[in-house]
């Protein structure tokens, strides 16, 4: 069971539960045992004397007995409710944070139809058995032996039939199990496909409709909703044969019993009473073995879920640790640091890149045209905005995501503030920079708690309006009632345009020294774009902000203190505005487009 460590971490808090629960369910299958042999004394004694008194009170005990073992069994289900329901939450909560911790590459390799099924439809399976577990699993054996001993005690001739009975059923389910726990994970794969299926296609529905491609992504889903619905009627055909063939077995065994009973009770070693609690016990025992079948068919979906679940609970954060020989070049970078400010003491280097290549497909990186990134070296120094531009493709994003640390550098080094990013703590890196990604997230809520998501401390009301100003969000703001004005979820109660300033306003509201714009104005028309890049101008100096700015733009990047220049992954210009139109043929072709009304 050390492969599900992960999942009875999660079964600790609740060891109370896990033993009362069971508890009385021992109570109330110890009764339902007794109500067969009070049973078989009513016709026994009470029928054959006549005695109505007897039987009277023997009905009565039997009543006060179905009605403790009521509630010891409400007392269970109190407890398995409990307990499952808890479980699932906590599950879900570390599922959630595990997620929140792995790197986006790891994020990517699972893949988000297998975390959303992890999170939704594998914890329900575990769910379900934990509940069972303490409902039954103390039920089932207990009614089973104790049926079969006490079947034994009456007559143990007849209590053979029991034996065999039970032998067939457990020949069968072990046959039905071996099929069914293959299956189900075949099972969950599909669930897998539809989940994957349906996202994209909620995702891309403008789309999906704007090329009228309607039909075909129906047939799509209805392919993948007719291949689990296939695998799904194949394991279930063999789930049902559980119950059809206990009950075959189990009227066959009461046949037998009637059958040879009649001679014993002619013959006087067993009487009317005695036969009636043989089969009562008959009933009881394969009704648990059903149960029992049941049993084996939820555990088996639910062993693979914990699977499922284990595996992504195991994995560890892409985080890796420096070697000494690392260590030792921090050492000596920073050595060349301190050397440097002392020549340049009015700036300080606060982003520096040194040869860096990067891989998306880290099985792939030995041939360079894979490299997303290629060569790249630049330095940025505080207070300092540096622009990025290139062709669609060339890189440019990617830089933002490894200044995150979104993902691992395949080679080369990048440092922050002096620090490897590969040493740094990603919390404490995600403090310093304020992204502004090309598609805007906003959440459910306010306006207020959307802005102000970044923040772990107050800001003051004129405050939080002068940065929504320099966002030039303030005016929509207003108009849609001021900052406590709902937002819809995904912020579709905006714009375009009114999403992106919301973004960026949450970045100008947090006390992050590093803005990391990503083509962040492009919803934006020329106007306002331009009253933005002269706001954003005056605030970062004014609060001495370094920004990393990823444009289309030439117009939004032309005052950079730094330009590079991306195309297939490498750098092909560095320098200022006027530099760059001189000496960098690809800047310049990019302007010339601009100046004729296009955007490259």
């Amino acid at each position: 069971m050390k492969k599900y460590r992960e999942i009875f971490r999660e079964l600790r808090p609740y060891r109370g539960e896990f033993i009362l629960g069971p508890l009385t369910k021992l109570v109330e299958a110890i009764l339902e045992l007794c109500l067969p042999v009070l049973m078989g004394r009513i016709v026994d004694t009470g029928f054959s004397s006549d005695s109505r008194g007897y039987i009277v009170r023997t009905a009565l005990l039997m009543f006060g007995m179905t009605a403790l073992g009521l509630a010891m069994a409400a007392i269970c289900q109190y407890c398995a409710a409990k307990a499952s329901s808890g479980v699932a939450a906590r599950l879900r909560d570390r599922l959630l944070t595990k997620v929140d911790s792995l790197s986006v590459a790891q994020q990517e390799r699972c893949g988000v139809p297998f975390l959303h099924v992890a999170m939704t439809s594998d914890v329900n399976q575990v769910s379900t058995a934990v509940s069972m577990v303490i409902r039954l699993c103390s039920r089932v054996p207990f009614i089973t032996i104790g049926g079969v001993l006490a079947a034994i005690i009456l007559d143990a001739p007849m209590a053979v039939v029991i034996g065999v009975g039970s032998a067939l059923f457990f020949v069968t389910l072990l046959l039905i199990i071996r099929v069914t726990f293959v299956r189900y994970k075949v099972v969950q794969k599909k669930l897998d496909r539809i989940s994957q299926v349906v996202n994209e296609r909620l995702a891309g529905i403008r789309v999906v409709r704007a090329f009228s491609r309607e039909k075909y992504h129906q047939e799509v889903t209805d392919q993948a909703g007719e291949a689990y619905a296939e695998e799904s009627i194949s394991v279930g055909k063999y789930s049902a044969l559980l119950r059809p063939i206990t009950i075959l077995i189990m009227n066959a065994a009461v046949v037998f019993v009637l059958w040879v009973g009649g001679y014993r009770i002619s013959s006087g070693a067993l009487t009317a009473g005695m036969l009636l609690t043989f089969i009562n016990y008959i009933f009881s025992i394969f009704d648990e073995l059903n149960k029992l079948g049941n049993l084996v068919v939820i555990f088996s979906r639910s062993f693979v879920s914990a699977e499922r679940i284990e595996s992504v609970l195991e994995m560890e954060p892409a985080k890796v640790a420096a070697s000494d020989d690392e260590t030792r070049d921090d050492g000596a970078h920073g050595a060349d640091d301190e050397a440097h400010n002392a020549k340049d003491a009015d700036h300080e280097v606060l982003v520096k890149w040194e040869h860096v290549w990067f891989s998306y497909l880290t099985d792939r990186a030995d041939a360079e045209e894979y490299y997303a990134l290629k060569d790249v070296s630049f330095e940025l120094r505080k207070g300092e905005k540096l622009g990025i531009i290139g062709t669609t493709g060339s890189g440019k994003s990617t830089i933002i995501a490894l200044l995150l640390h979104l993902y691992d550098i395949t080679k080369g080094r990048i440092t922050v503030d002096g620090h490897n990013l590969i040493t740094m703590d990603d919390r404490t890196l995600h403090t310093r920079m304020a992204p502004v990604f090309q598609t805007t997230a906003l959440f459910e809520g306010t306006i207020r708690e959307n802005i102000l998501l970044g923040r772990s401390t107050p800001l003051a009301e004129e405050e939080i309006q002068t940065r929504c100003e320099v966002a030039q969000a303030w005016n929509f703001i207003l108009e849609k009632g001021g900052l406590q004005a709902h937002v819809e979820p995904k912020g579709k109660n905006f714009s375009g345009g009114q999403r992106q300033r919301l973004a960026i306003a949450r970045a100008l509201c947090t006390d992050s020294e590093i803005l990391l714009l990503d083509d962040c104005t492009a919803a934006l028309d020329r106007e306002t774009s331009a009253r933005f890049s002269s706001a954003l101008a005056a605030h970062t100096a004014s609060h001495q902000r370094t920004v990393v700015e990823v444009s289309s733009k030439i117009s939004e990047i032309q005052d950079a203190n730094w330009i590079l220049v991306m195309d297939n992954g490498s750098v092909v210009g560095q320098g200022k505005h006027e530099d760059l139109l001189e000496t960098c043929e690809a800047y310049a072709r990019i302007a010339q487009s601009q100046e004729m009304g296009g955007v490259e």
